[in-house]
């Protein structure tokens, strides 16, 4: 206590917040390489996502689940691991931040092989934005989201973690009661009017650090 006393006594009893304004991505179609002498590139991407107290960010969820967000069995995975063998781990996620919403993903790869995993994740992004994901798709996505909801609160931890989550973002106490109804819920109809908002346009940030193979042009990048 003492220590604490210490450190933080001098400090004013209330914050004086600055208000900070909306956000949004910037150099959206670019892409930029880092130069790396090593025998891999690491990929990371970005572009608009959607911000936790959205409306949409339940389906928006459920459609990042199936894209690149449940590892295993996401598409991204699929494509770009099981089928080509391209990458160890390629994924997806949406950022929710107080004053923006992101959606963001990466991979690495070889060097000689960092044009084609990018192809194939900008691919995969665009297909998902036009024709949504299958039945049983959406299916398994909410069956994996409700079946594995309990493995988040396992551990003392996590348990904190969820509570603070969910004052941070001000879900509401009753959140772990209706969370798994809000995602079963979610219908390919909702599925198909988020993915307009934030991946039909697929303008994405690009970065690239390692020495890749030379890149086409895509995306106005």
């Amino acid at each position: 206590m003492r220590l604490i006393d210490h450190a933080f006594a001098k400090l004013p009893a209330k914050a004086e917040l600055v208000d900070i304004p909306e956000a949004a991505p910037q150099a959206l179609g670019r892409r930029e390489v880092v130069d790396l002498n090593i025998p891999q590139t690491t990929i990371t991407f970005g572009g608009i996502g959607i911000k936790r107290k959205d409306p949409d960010f339940i389906p928006a969820f459920v459609l990042n689940h199936v894209l690149g967000g449940g590892s295993f069995s996401s598409r991204l995975y699929r494509e770009v691991r099981e089928k080509r063998g391209l990458a160890y781990s390629v994924y997806s996620y949406l950022a929710t931040l107080d004053r923006s919403g992101l959606f963001m993903g990466g991979t690495s790869t070889r060097n000689d092989r960092a044009a084609e995993a990018l192809r194939i994740i900008e691919e995969e992004i665009v297909r998902i934005a036009k024709d949504g994901p299958t039945a049983e798709e959406l299916a398994q996505a909410k069956s994996y989201i409700t079946g594995s909801y309990l493995l988040h609160f396992d551990t003392s931890a996590k348990v904190a973690s969820q509570l603070l989550e969910i004052q941070l973002e001000e879900l509401g106490i009753d959140y772990f009661e209706r969370r798994n109804k809000m995602v079963n819920a979610v219908t390919a109809d909702d599925i198909r009017r988020t993915s307009k908002r934030f991946l039909a346009d697929s303008k994405l940030l690009v970065i690239l650090v390692g020495r890749p193979a030379p890149l086409s042009k895509s995306n106005g990048g």
